[in-house]
């Protein structure tokens, strides 16, 4: 059974123009635990002051805790000193948030940070049976499978045959002992579709609970998903 990941990003930067208080990560995290949410996430940058302190956030929730970062050192070696559980390479300038491998840039950046004690390393991939193989030969320790075409699809037909390539990619992955998560545009329709099939370490989402804390509250919009996960 995967775990709920709660991405807070559409949360951050929902507070950094309103201010409004379900849209602060801080007034939400102490509920996430309690509902059954097993990991939190946000992307790295100048926004989140209010998530910088992770000493404060591990005194609030035991979820694990998954920094998003780009391509580049810097940033990355930033979000290692908040010592986070575990970080994920992506790219913010794509659509669907993916890097693609085998990429020189990627590996000389995973092969720097690997090994680093107690912090994992995950990367976001196209649901491609090449890119998780390759994502194996890097010695990561997670991919987080993009899941955003299969949103954009609403032709029974062609969804299946997405969801399928989802499917195998996953599967792949899984045989060459790596944990794999799904994450991008997901809601209840495309978890319940992914889980009933196969089997996934964590479930990200992000914006469709967002729009669901507005018209039903927070808790109980997570509380539909964990649900629907402990159900299926």
């Amino acid at each position: 059974m995967p775990y709920l990941e709660v991405n807070f990003d559409p949360f951050i930067a929902l507070a950094k123009i309103t201010g409004a208080p379900i849209s602060n990560p801080l007034n939400l995290i102490s509920y996430v635990e309690t509902i059954g949410v097993g990991g939190i996430g946000f992307s790295y940058g100048q926004e989140i002051a209010p998530m910088n302190n992770l000493n404060l956030l591990r005194s609030m929730t035991n979820s694990r805790i998954n920094i998003r970062v780009p391509v580049d050192m810097q940033v990355v070696q930033k979000a290692l000193l908040l010592r986070p559980d575990i970080i994920t390479i992506c790219d913010p300038e794509k659509s669907d948030n993916t890097v693609e491998i085998p990429s020189k840039a990627v590996k000389d950046l995973v092969t720097s940070i690997v090994n680093i004690d107690d912090v994992g390393v995950a990367l976001r991939l196209k649901p491609e049976v090449r890119q998780m193989k390759e994502a194996y030969q890097m010695g990561i320790d997670e991919v987080e499978v993009s899941s955003n075409e299969l949103s954009e699809i609403d032709k029974q037909i062609p969804f299946l045959e997405c969801l399928e390539e989802i499917t195998h990619a996953i599967r792949t992955g899984n045989r060459n002992s790596l944990r794999v998560s799904v994450g991008g545009a997901l809601d209840r329709r495309i978890i319940k579709a992914i889980i009933e099939v196969i089997d996934v370490e964590f479930i990200s989402v992000g914006r469709a609970l967002l729009a669901q804390s507005f018209l039903k509250g927070f808790e109980p919009a997570v509380k539909e998903l964990t649900d629907i996960i402990d159900i299926t």
